[in-house]
């Protein structure tokens, strides 16, 4: 079976293969040049920009210093339990309460919660919610959500900038590029992930019931109190953070909470 990561390599090694045919196709030693450029550009786009476009977007600052919910010691002993890195920590100013993790390896990876998670759960809860996001880390899953998620936002973004030129606020590209997003997304983000990420977490707790009660209650309250994101990043969070508002239900990433808890304790309702 094919994991993630691996699913990632072949999808970029495709990508880039195909511009430099492309492009020599189209104009020989001048497209191949060309193509080449594209495919370096392509690369470096989606290392490099991903993590720092979603920090950005969410004006997200980093924890230093002091830390009134104890993050960095929760953080840390979690990190250890894993034998991994200690990532960065990030909060971000939303009353909306969720947790997210952006990355490209155990040495370069980052962890962002909201206020609104801070101050709603307990911490036994946000034990929970660490212990969640630093499995899908130390799993890389980090590195195939965020890759995915960079190529898919390039382009629906895409669509949405040819949408600007047409008349009377029509749509014609977005709904066009988005299945294509949808597609780069499902082909790495499947449903399996979250299961199997959520059953890392639970054993890394100890306690399956701990995490589904905060499955429960973040889905819950995500319904409540949606997040503004970045479009194609909705499955780099712990759970849907658009709620009952996401508008385009071809870029829908998490399984229903429903089977989540299905496949994590065995019973529902909790």
């Amino acid at each position: 079976m094919i994991n993630n990561n691996t699913k990632v390599w072949i999808f970029i090694l495709t990508s880039s293969l195909a511009l430099l045919i492309a492009g020599y196709q189209l104009g020989e030693r001048l497209g191949l040049l060309i193509g080449f450029f594209l495919a370096l550009f392509l690369n470096f786009f989606v290392f490099f920009y991903g993590e720092s476009r979603v920090l950005a977007k969410l004006d997200a600052k980093r924890v230093k210093g002091q830390d009134a919910w104890g993050l960095i010691d929760k953080v840390q002993k979690m990190s250890a339990k894993l034998r991994m890195p200690v990532p960065a920590i990030y909060i971000t100013p939303h009353s909306s309460a969720n947790a997210f993790c952006v990355g490209q390896s155990w040495k370069r990876s980052s962890l962002g919660f909201t206020v609104g998670l801070l101050q709603k759960l307990d911490d036994k809860e946000l034990e929970a919610v660490v212990a969640h996001q630093l499995c899908h880390i130390r799993r890389l899953d980090t590195f195939a959500f965020g890759v995915t998620s960079t190529i898919a936002n390039s382009i629906v973004g895409l669509g949405q900038f040819l949408d600007n030129f047409l008349p009377y606020n029509l749509q014609f590209f977005m709904p066009l590029f988005s299945p294509i997003g949808w597609f780069v997304i499902k082909s790495v983000v499947g449903e399996k992930s979250f299961f199997e990420n959520d059953l890392m977490a639970s054993e890394l707790l100890e306690n399956r019931h701990q995490l589904g009660e905060v499955l429960w209650r973040m889905e819950g309250l995500a319904q409540t109190q949606p997040l503004e994101i970045p479009p194609c990043t909705s499955h780099l969070f712990m759970v849907n953070p658009e709620g009952f508002n996401q508008k385009n239900l071809f870029l829908k990433s998490h399984p229903a909470i429903e089977v989540r808890l299905q496949k994590l304790m065995g019973y529902y309702p909790i």
